[in-house]
This record gives structure tokens, sequence and C-alpha cells, in this order.
């Protein structure tokens, strides 16, 4: 079992359910970070001072508050911390559920639990299965996760919705995608790509789109 573990979680009432309902699984050392710049440089002072976290155990979503934060997202730091910090296990505890994020993190966690009905006992499973060496997903997720149908944007189409739905101009994405290397980058390519989105997402306009690549959380 885990014995340093680190909770990211910036709601009061979860994160001190979260360390009450660890210390009944041992006695693992529990911390706090409301924060996902705090977290990160926890797990690198610990790291450096020869005693790592062994477990990370982190919401999705922080509310901006006065601060201002390099690390937005639980998805940025559990993505940068697999990368600095490949012996920590991540397990994302997250009252989100889009298919389309989770396969996005899953590279880069060792396990993922949604919040609500049962999920301090399929926490407790996730625990249990990541400290063996298991990947571990909620049931539900994990059907989710299952299905077929579920769109996968490229990079490339990726790019060109964020560029759409921070307010660009053609000629402004053309030049965005020039500048990154990104092809095909010409004003007629690009608009064929949006009009076989608009076709494939059932939308009528650009805003529309846009409307629902970010409520499947795509982009």
């Amino acid at each position: 079992m885990f014995e340093k573990i680190l909770i990211v979680e910036d709601f009061d009432t979860v994160h001190k359910s979260l360390s009450t309902f660890l210390k009944t699984m041992g006695k693992p050392k529990v911390d706090i970070a409301p924060y996902c710049d705090e977290a990160y440089l926890k797990c690198k002072r610990a790291a450096l001072d020869q005693e790592p976290y062994d477990l990370l155990i982190c919401d999705l979503s922080f509310k901006a508050d006065h601060r201002n934060e390099k690390i937005t997202s639980g998805e940025e730091l559990s993505m940068l911390l697999n990368k600095e910090l490949p012996d920590l296990k991540i397990i994302i505890h997250s009252i989100e559920d889009h298919p389309s994020r989770i396969r996005k993190l899953k590279p880069y966690i060792n396990g993922y639990v949604c919040k609500g009905r049962k999920g301090m006992e399929y926490l407790k499973i996730a625990i249990d299965e990541v400290s063996k060496g298991n990947f571990y997903l909620s049931p539900t997720l994990e059907a989710a996760l299952n299905q077929s149908n579920i769109k996968e944007l490229t990079e490339y189409e990726t790019q060109l919705l964020r560029c759409l739905a921070e307010g660009y101009t053609m000629d402004e994405i053309c030049a965005e995608f020039t500048q990154k290397g990104l092809s095909p980058g010409s004003k007629s390519a690009i608009e064929k790509r949006l009009k076989e989105l608009k076709d494939e997402f059932g939308a009528k306009n650009n805003t529309q789109l846009i409307g629902i690549v970010l409520s499947l959380q795509l982009i």
C-alpha cells in the first residue's frame, strides 16, 4: 500500500473527507494541495529530498481565484508529472466522465474514478489495483470508454477548432498553421475540413460546431 499520498483538491469538504478515508486504509502520510502549481512544487521538492510521494489523487477542474496559476488543471499536472516523475502513481478523482477526455489522459495516469455514487468504494479498489501495478477505471467509465462511436479529433482538427473557438479569421488560421508547420494550410483546404467536421457533428454552422465540440470536451 502507498505510504505517502498527495491530494490535489480545491474544495475543503472533499479533501478532508478524502484524507479521513485514506487513513482508514492504513497509516499513510497524507498531504493536501489546493492548487496545481503547489502540488507540482510539493512533488518536485519531495523527490529532491528523496522522500517522494507514492500516489497523487487529483481532481481535473479547479476554480480560478486571485492567484495567477501556471498549471490550471489536473490534466496538465498529470501530464507534466508523468513526464518528470514517472514513478509517481496518479489517480484522477473527478466528476467529469467524458470518454474523449479519459482517452486523452489514459497514457499519463494509473486510474480514473468518478466522484458520486459508490465513488469512495471505487476509489478504494483503484488504490488497491494501482498499488499492484494495474490500471483501474470505474465500471461506468470503462463501459463508456469501450464505445466504438466516440469521435476522436486529430491534432490538425484540434488546432483548427481551437483557433476557430478563439475567434481567428480564416486568414489568421492559415498564417497560424503555416507558422506551426501544419498541413494542409491553404484557405480552401481548411474550409473543406471545417465543412466535413460540420457534417460529422451535425452542425449547421461554425458556431454550433464549436458549441458541440466544447460540450463533448474535445477541445
